[in-house]
């Protein structure tokens, strides 16, 4: 009996490193040494063919970015207009002036202080174009612009109250990259007369509504971009009816 339990040791002994090297890894047969060179070539030929591919994906990026900034944007280059300002284009602005009013009296004009207020929106940014002449230089303007005129003596006096309300588009020529351009406009509206007329302690109203054309020149400038500062000289001319009133001043305001 003694000897038959040392014959089944002894047996299974020779059996065990068999079977262990076989349950360590089943996917993994056992590899000689032959074959452990070649998969470790394997794998340094993988690792070399990653890296190749990494850097070449790295010079086609590094190419295509140096051609797309050399570019000109007739070779499809996009610009980036919209981004570098992207501010809405919208502006109001304070005016005054002088008022030059079609004289009735046979004179050139008769001259008055005015006041009035401005909204400005550039159109052009509505047209969906990457031009930046084109976003820039359409523009229009709804303004208000208000003058009196008063004549006569102690007795009998006239104060004439005069209100121009106006839409008008305008195309600015700007001055190469610069923030300022050179002006022409054209458009209508309507003018508003309110005057009184007393007679002692009498005094009589006249109102009267009037189509006006609106025509003129200037120049327009924002300069300093991140305040937004606007501003704006002109000469215009404001035709109601048989009159003919001019306006010489400038605006100040703020850009949005």
């Amino acid at each position: 009996m003694n000897t038959w339990l040392k014959a089944c040791l002894a047996g299974s002994l020779l059996f065990t490193p068999a079977a262990f090297a076989q349950s360590a890894d089943d996917d993994d047969p056992y590899a000689y040494p032959e074959e452990e060179a070649e998969r470790t070539q394997e794998k340094a030929r993988q690792a070399d063919d990653d890296a190749y591919e990494r850097r070449r994906k790295l010079v086609d990026e590094t190419d295509e970015f140096r051609e797309a900034a050399e570019a000109n944007n007739d070779e499809g280059f996009e610009s980036m207009a919209r981004l570098d300002d992207p501010s809405l284009g919208v502006a109001v602005e304070l005016v005054g002036g002088l008022l030059m009013v079609d004289s009735a009296r046979g004179n050139f004009s008769d001259n008055k202080p005015a006041i009035g207020v401005r909204a400005t929106y550039e159109f052009g940014r509505a047209l969906k174009t990457e031009n930046e002449m084109w976003r820039q230089g359409f523009i229009a303007d709804l303004r208000w612009i208000y003058g009196s005129l008063s004549d006569g003596t102690d007795f009998i006096k006239g104060v004439t109250r005069l209100h121009y309300f106006t839409l008008a588009p305008a195309w600015v020529f700007r001055f190469g990259e610069s923030d300022f351009g050179f002006f022409v406009q054209a458009g209508g509206g309507l003018a508003y007369q309110n005057t009184g007329i007393t007679v002692g302690e009498e005094e009589t109203k006249v109102n009267g509504l009037k189509p006006v054309l609106q025509y003129g020149l200037g120049i327009r400038g924002r300069p300093g971009r991140s305040a937004r500062f606007m501003f704006r000289i002109e000469a215009t001319g404001l035709r109601r009816g048989y009159a003919n009133d001019f306006f010489l001043g400038g605006s100040v305001g703020v850009g949005f």
